[in-house]
């Protein structure tokens, strides 16, 4: 399944996410496959969170993955986390 997470950082949290960027990337880079796209959500020129499109079994295992996320373990992520299932549709990631 395929699930969209939006994943809001705490106030204030943009020294730390820059700090803990390296971090992240290469946390969700170690897991090949599992995520479709991913990017910061911007507000301006200023990151405030992350949106994922993420593939899994199922909503705990996406919140297992997320949990794991440098930017969830040190407190960047606000506790807000909304994991969503989806059905795409259209995409040129998706096949023929």
């Amino acid at each position: 399944m395929i699930f969209l997470v939006l994943a809001r950082d705490r106030p204030g949290a943009l020294e730390m996410r820059l700090a803990h960027r390296g971090r992240h990337l290469e946390y969700w880079q170690g897991l090949p496959g599992v995520v479709k796209v991913a990017g910061a959500m911007i507000a301006g020129d200023v990151a405030e969170g992350s949106a994922f499109l993420i593939e899994a079994d199922d909503e705990e295992a996406v919140r297992k993955l997320i949990a794991a996320d440098p930017f969830a373990t040190e407190g960047i992520f606000g506790p807000d986390v909304q994991v969503q299932a989806v059905r795409p549709a259209i995409g040129s990631w998706l096949p023929g």
